[in-house]
């Protein structure tokens, strides 16, 4: 693949929370059985930012690999999503069963014409953030997935925003930004990344982390899925 660099790789951990003080839960209620964690599985988050001007077009073309790859064999999830702060930083969002999977994926007709034009198109590099269970560390990295009602879209980006904007300046905070899929725009992910444990704790007691994820819960249709991996 042109332009890109590989990043994290970090293992799942369950029990840990940022965006919801609840139970980590690794697959929505409409998943399907096989996304039943078994420790093989690899998660990609594939960031990239786009000039604005060829946004639409890139998007359209995320989401014809999106509709192709869901449709691989071992595929667990794949979209793509789009920050609600800064519009040009796409994100391609995929699960494999495994290593096989993901290699068949690769090869596959859609991926090797499609991928090579985002790349192509991308400002600087793309940054390949793999999960896998190979990995411990510190930093901890959280996507936090919620499912609300078309009619409650605006309020949550609204205060996902806030949130965001404020959690931005917490100490030990790497990375936090609201991301909408552009499949299915009731879906949203926060994602988050925190230099250590002791940093997330003081997070989640934050003022804005306590007034404005109770109300972000409150809309969720279903729970929020938390994704926690290490570094």
């Amino acid at each position: 693949m042109n332009k890109v660099l590989f990043g994290m790789a970090m293992v799942a951990v369950l029990g840990m929370s940022s965006c919801a003080n609840k139970p980590a839960q690794q697959q929505t209620e409409e998943a399907a059985p096989e996304a039943v964690a078994t420790g093989n599985e690899i998660r990609i988050n594939c960031l990239y930012k786009v000039a604005p001007e060829n946004v639409d077009n890139i998007l359209k073309i995320s989401k014809e690999l999106v509709a192709a790859s869901q449709k691989d064999a071992g595929n667990i999830e794949y979209d793509i999503y789009q920050s609600q702060t800064d519009k040009s930083q796409l994100m391609i969002f995929e699960t494999w069963k495994d290593q096989p999977s993901l290699d068949t994926h690769s090869a596959a007709e859609h991926f090797t014409r499609i991928v090579p034009q985002i790349a192509n198109a991308a400002v600087g590099e793309m940054a390949i953030q793999s999960f896998t269970a190979q990995s411990e560390g510190n930093q901890i990295r959280i996507n936090c997935m919620l499912k609300v009602a078309p009619e409650n879209v605006t309020r949550a980006l609204g205060l996902a925003q806030e949130l965001v904007e404020a959690s931005r300046k917490d100490g030990g905070n790497i990375d936090y930004d609201i991301y909408q899929s552009q499949t299915a725009p009731t879906n949203l992910m926060i994602f988050e990344t925190w230099q250590d444990q002791s940093s997330l704790d003081t997070h989640s007691a934050a003022e804005h982390f306590t007034r404005i994820v109770p109300q972000l819960q409150e809309m969720a249709i279903g729970e929020m899925a938390i994704q926690v991996f290490k570094k």
